[in-house]
């Protein structure tokens, strides 16, 4: 018969169904008390209302607290014999209620064998939940907390108490966490991964899979979360070791090294390194060295390095800038003149900075610039180690090396016929190049900042400059290199009025270089402010980079900057 046609009042069948029941009924509320049971359930051993079994109060407890809709299954060991627990949760009036049907466990030898079964696998995954060290807790189908281990306490610095029983949805609002994968998942009945905020600025990785019945209905959501603060901070501190380990080498090239514990030379791009290694490492040998870079960019510090670090170190560097000798004097100083030389010379002749640097080094400078009959001589004493004074007929044996230096293309002159490709082969035996400063931008901020604080000591000022300021300053090109650098760095501390040096006190030649490279179709007005201008050629800058390369490595790579920067600089425009 359907049921629309029964007109029994069924609500006045409940008692009698429920005193009909040949199984063991309870109804526990919240405080895991015992507000009713059947006869049956009251005739049982070790089943008083005032003393329930402490494995029946435990399970109706955590039960009860999470408040699930699906009813689990628990075993339970009384004075007599073993009875399975059904549990599900019903709403009354006065609040959630525990309804625990107990039929008696299956007393044959299979039955049996399967009871200890579940039971060991309960203790398993028990165990296993509980060593886990990433976060595990479980929600049921509604994201109701069910289960939280240990690790998941630990990272959320909060007891399971506080946390088994809540739904996801009151979590949230509270700080727990900004985002709930297993809501997520609730929702969209997928896998879902993604990132929480934690309130202590921590981050969690956390993955909540979906768990079905076999009809296919959402009952539960295992969610797994890993602390990557703690991956963070392992990668801050590898970060500070590569920074000590960094700070290390150059500590070791600064006490190999004179010039550079009075701080001349200040390494931190990959080329300007490789350089100093190369002079480091050719400074042992006798090797010809061949200095190759434009004006300014310190070949002459190279030179001292070379010398400071060779077995040398303890006879004369001599240096001469051959461009800045008259061509009608170049032999005589180079290789000395005897009496009556020509007209004008000393009574008793003159040694040359060759015999001067006997036993020492010789740094020609500028040597593109010596005339072709000095570089004739030059050859012949590269070749047998021998000069002859200008006007003299006896060659001297002179023990000598030689490092040259330049700021012209030799191959261009060599095919020019400016430069004897003879000599050329004789001098380069061991190239070194010097980058340019702007070849060199990890370097900039180290220098700036030097040159600034050494001439405030010169000067007994204190002066520093503005954030503004220096990256005005690293986007300028710096045409004399580092001479250039040096010269500004001066100007501006005599010149500034405060003790902070800002844009208003940079020469017009480096605010001018930046105005002028905006590009045209900014249409850009004449009252805009240096910062203003620098800010939207960043912006543009940055955002044409995000959309052509992939990586903040590449970014900064192409753009000859720490990837830090790149990243601030993101940030700071809201690009990331």
């Amino acid at each position: 018969m359907p049921s629309h046609d029964l007109s029994v009042d069924l609500q006045s069948l409940a008692p009698a169904f429920i005193e009909a029941l040949s199984v063991p009924l309870l109804v526990c509320d919240r405080e895991m008390r015992i507000v009713f049971s059947n006869p049956v359930a009251e005739a049982l051993a070790g089943m008083l209302l005032a003393e329930p079994l402490p494995k029946l109060a435990e399970a109706v407890g955590n039960f009860s607290r999470s408040a699930t809709v699906h009813p689990p299954l628990t075993i339970l060991r009384g004075t007599s014999a073993p009875y399975l627990a059904l549990l599900s949760s019903v709403e009354s009036p006065s609040g959630p209620l525990t309804l625990c049907l107990l039929p008696p466990a299956p007393t044959t030898p299979d039955g049996d064998r399967r009871m200890l079964n579940f039971e060991a696998l309960t203790l398993e995954l028990q165990a296993i939940i509980d060593s886990s060290s990433d976060g595990l807790f479980v929600c049921d189908g509604d994201a109701n907390v069910i289960r939280v281990n240990p690790a998941s306490e630990r990272i959320h610095k909060r007891p399971a108490s506080e946390m088994v029983g809540r739904n996801m949805r009151d979590l949230i609002p509270e700080g727990f966490i900004d985002r709930s994968a297993a809501l997520e998942a609730c929702q969209t009945k997928e896998t879902v991964s993604l990132l929480q905020n934690m309130p202590d600025n921590g981050k969690l990785i956390s993955i909540g899979t979906p768990v079905f019945d076999q009809a296919g209905e959402l009952i539960r959501v295992v969610v797994s979360e890993r602390d990557i603060s703690e991956i963070d901070s392992l990668q801050r501190e590898l970060e500070n070791q590569e920074a000590i380990k960094d700070q290390f080498r150059h500590q070791m090239l600064e006490m190999q090294q004179t010039e550079l514990e009075k701080r001349k030379i200040i390494a931190r791009s990959p080329t300007m390194v490789k350089a100093l290694r190369q002079a480091m490492r050719v400074a042992k040998a006798d090797s010809s060295v061949l200095i190759l870079g434009e004006s300014g960019v310190g070949k002459g510090v190279i030179a001292d390095m070379v010398h400071h670090n060779s077995r040398r170190a303890d006879r004369p560097l001599i240096k001469i800038n051959c461009g800045a000798i008259p061509e009608s004097l170049v032999e005589a100083e180079l290789f000395g003149y005897e009496k009556g030389a020509f007209t004008g010379a000393n009574a008793g002749g003159k040694p040359g900075h060759f015999e001067l640097a006997n036993e020492g080094i010789l740094f020609l400078d500028e040597v593109a610039e010596l005339p072709l009959s000095a570089q004739v001589k030059l050859l012949r004493f590269l070749e047998d180690g021998r000069i002859t004074r200008l006007g003299g007929t006896e060659g001297r044996t002179l023990d000598v090396r030689v490092l040259a230096a330049t700021h012209r293309d030799l191959d261009d002159m060599v095919e020019k016929g400016t430069f004897r490709l003879d000599l050329y082969y004789r001098l380069n035996v061991i190239p070194i190049h010097v980058p340019a400063v702007r070849e060199r931008k990890d370097c900039l901020v180290p220098l700036i900042r030097h040159y600034v604080d050494h001439f405030s000591h010169l000067n007994n000022e204190s002066r520093r400059l503005s954030r503004a300021a220096i990256d005005v300053l690293c986007n300028y090109s710096f045409p004399g290199n580092v001479r250039e650098l040096m010269n500004i760095c001066e100007r501006l501390v005599v010149m500034s009025e405060t003790e902070v040096i800002d844009l208003v006190d940079l020469p017009t030649q480096v605010a001018g270089s930046v105005k002028a490279r905006l590009p045209e179709e900014l249409d850009w007005p004449e009252t805009v402010t240096l910062q203003e201008a620098l800010e939207t050629v960043e912006r543009n800058l940055l955002t044409k980079a995000r959309e052509r390369y992939r990586s903040q490595a590449r970014i900064a790579e192409v753009l000859g900057v720490n990837q830090s920067t790149i990243a601030r600089k993101l940030k700071r425009y809201g690009l990331l």
